[in-house]
């Protein structure tokens, strides 16, 4: 919860990867509160209070999980919305005139994303695809796979791009870029 709102503030892709994660450790704990309080809370070093509100935010999370179905895989439907509203503003980016930095970012990923876009059909649109492309990669990470430099390359450049759409995100809901 607590690292949740500062991510969502500074940084939307990094907010989405973070998520992706709860949501996974929430089913990896078979969305059974207790051993959520068990495994997950005491990690947490903060007051009673708010030791309270973080069992809460992840039970509230685990029941949304159950009500809308989503407990092997998927994403709860707010992030989902909130994914399609990302890459609504990467749309119209690439429309505008006065962002060309973005839109040569973009060009030199559009390759990748359309490679992925093909071999994954679950993803919407293209700030899915990156995301997917992102955990996936953290993943195999995390399990110690081995990873080809070609694909850690990959994901370094869709990385960058993501990055620079997170930064445009926070300047437009901030009021400090006006996309029409």
């Amino acid at each position: 919860m607590l690292t949740a709102k500062q991510k969502r503030k500074e940084n939307i892709i990094e907010y989405f990867l973070y998520l992706f994660q709860v949501e996974d450790l929430i089913r990896v704990h078979q969305f059974d509160i207790s051993l959520i309080k068990k495994n997950l809370i005491p990690q947490y070093q903060v007051d009673e209070k708010t030791r309270a509100e973080i069992t809460n935010w992840y039970g509230n999370l685990a029941k949304m999980m159950e009500k809308e179905g989503i407990g092997e895989k998927g994403h709860l439907q707010f992030l989902t919305n909130l994914i399609n509203e990302v890459n609504e503003i990467h749309l119209k980016l690439m429309e505008m005139n006065n962002e060309s930095d973005y839109v040569m970012r973009f060009q030199s990923v559009a390759g990748l994303i359309n490679e992925l876009n093909r071999k994954n059909n679950s993803a919407k649109n293209d700030v899915q695809t990156g995301l997917d492309a992102i955990y996936g990669f953290l993943l195999l990470k995390m399990q110690n796979k081995e990873v080809t430099p070609e694909t850690t390359e990959a994901i370094q450049r869709i990385s960058g791009w993501l990055k620079n759409l997170s930064l445009l995100f926070k300047d437009y809901e901030s009021g400090n870029l006006e996309i029409i």
